[in-house]
């Protein structure tokens, strides 16, 4: 026997606007966010970040390493290791593949252009460790936790879109720690552009490995040849810029395949929602054979069944 009495109802739970998934994917971002808020200095001497040993170590290695560690105990208490990690479905439009080796081949070709002389064998071999760290954790926060969070209650495009505006914001941290406010607007473009084609490479594999490797090989050459470079070699400039003209077609690509892949997943729920006040075949089917015994009767079921489609 059940009550309709109000005093002896149990209260219901109030929900929450926001899924708790979604805030626990945010939650690193804008942590991440505040703290290198806090520690910038506009006197910082942003131009010149990892072009020395020491600095490589006490601005990539260290800092970089910390909060990877950080990220990682927060990843393993909430158990998400293999939802970031891993794309249970890849893409199937294979040709988005060009927009990852392209990226690839930008990459290889700046090497060249380092001067592996300049500085010693142990600097390049730090850098090498400190822009892998910067790679896993970027990756894991961006395309990682922040993913698994937007998927929550975003479709894929608006998850893809508002991930790679995300990350792509978060450069703007650059200007309080002494970059110019036009470069650093340039980097917040590029970075956002570079976030849709690392999103490719993801779900490309099935597989956040990817995007951290390419992540990391990126930042390898970029922060190399700036260290090495000598202002006065015009040739090797020239290089760089038709490089980096290139380098902004590549990403202009990589926007346009990223958007091609999410919105093609968003395909089965565009018609989910096109269909679903439909009413189901087996309803037809009993209308066809007569199984209503009156049209206003056969009108009530019908909007009954049409109410339960929806």
């Amino acid at each position: 026997m059940t009550t309709n009495d109000p005093a002896t109802a149990r209260p219901r739970r109030r929900r929450w606007p926001v899924p708790a998934s979604l805030l626990l994917g945010l939650t690193p971002i804008v942590v991440f966010a505040a703290i290198s808020a806090w520690r910038s200095r506009p006197s910082d001497d942003y131009a010149t970040l990892g072009h020395t040993v020491d600095s490589v170590v006490h601005a990539l290695v260290v800092p970089e390493g910390i909060a990877l560690v950080a990220l990682a105990l927060f990843v393993s208490a909430l158990g998400w290791w293999r939802i970031t990690m891993v794309d249970r479905t890849r893409t199937r439009l294979r040709w988005t593949v060009i927009a990852p080796v392209l990226v690839l081949v930008v990459c290889v070709v700046r090497l060249p252009l380092v001067d592996w002389t300049a500085l010693p064998p142990h600097y390049f071999l730090l850098l090498a460790v400190g822009v892998l760290f910067v790679g896993v954790f970027e990756e894991l926060l961006a395309r990682g936790t922040l993913l698994v969070g937007l998927r929550r209650r975003l479709p894929e495009v608006g998850v893809w879109a508002l991930s790679c505006v995300l990350f792509g914001l978060l450069h703007l941290l650059n200007a309080l720690a002494g970059a110019g406010i036009a470069p650093t607007l340039i980097q917040v473009v590029f970075a956002a552009s570079f976030g849709s084609t690392l999103y490719v490479a993801r779900r490309l594999t099935g597989s956040l490995v990817a995007p951290m490797l390419l992540h990391a090989f990126w930042n390898f050459g970029s922060i190399g040849f700036s260290a090495t470079v000598d202002p006065s070699d015009r040739e090797r400039l020239l290089l760089l810029g038709l490089v980096g003209l290139f380098s902004f077609a590549v990403l202009a690509f990589g926007v346009v395949a990223g958007g091609m892949v999410a919105w093609a997943d968003d395909g089965p729920r565009r018609l989910r929602r096109r269909w679903r006040t439909v009413p189901p075949m087996a309803a037809s089917g009993l209308e066809a054979r007569g199984a209503f015994p009156t049209a206003a009767a056969g009108s009530a079921v019908g909007t009954d069944v049409a109410r339960t489609a929806r």
